[in-house]
């Protein structure tokens, strides 16, 4: 009788296990977003994600694919708000990043990490910044990691900008222009005496 009884706890414990585990399930999203001109050379984009009711317990793991043609300069910013009303809205960031990768291996090449700006108030909004000067062109990922803490699920929203920064064959032509005005104004100068 004691076996059948230690058998059953057993059984019943393990079966507990099982649903909470169950209930830890990773969120994850990919996704490309669409980058609007600033008409002056540069790019800006907002995208972010929304966790239903549902989701409370999740973790989620969100990636944004996109190419950069140029070497820029970027700056993004990430914010969740904390909402109680009826219910919760709450979602905890644990990590914000930029990462270039080789688009034929997946290899990480660099990775830039955002910083944690969120205050250290009670249900404070979460807020990351993330700026990255001189990224060369390629393919990259920005990385957005959390956890959904509020009954009534949460929200994250990303505004991230990019320059177009100047070749160093730019610099070059700059440079190359300059001496020849400079050999013209020489000349100009050396003719008149």
């Amino acid at each position: 009788m004691k076996l059948k009884s230690l058998l059953m706890t057993v059984l019943v414990a393990s079966a507990g296990m099982m649903v909470n585990a169950a209930q830890a399930v990773n969120l994850s999203t990919a996704s490309t977003p669409t980058f609007v001109t600033d008409g002056q050379g540069g790019f800006n984009s907002v995208f972010g994600n929304v966790f239903a009711s549902s989701t409370t317990g999740d973790t989620f793991n969100d990636k944004y694919f996109f190419n950069f043609n140029t070497g820029v300069d970027s700056s993004a910013s990430l914010t969740s708000t904390y909402l109680k009303s009826s219910y919760v809205k709450d979602l905890l960031i644990t990590g914000f990043s930029l990462t270039q990768i080789d688009p034929v291996t997946k290899a990480h090449l660099a990775s830039f990490g955002g910083v944690n700006e969120t205050a250290s108030t009670a249900h404070p909004k979460d807020s990351w910044s993330l700026t990255s000067y001189g990224l060369t062109s390629g393919s990259y990922f920005l990385e957005v990691d959390g956890k959904v803490v509020g009954n009534g699920g949460g929200t994250y929203a990303v505004d991230m900008t990019v320059s177009p920064v100047p070749e160093p064959e730019a610099y070059a032509m700059l440079l190359g222009g300059l001496g020849l005005i400079g050999f013209a104004a020489r000349r100009r100068k050396a003719a008149r005496a």
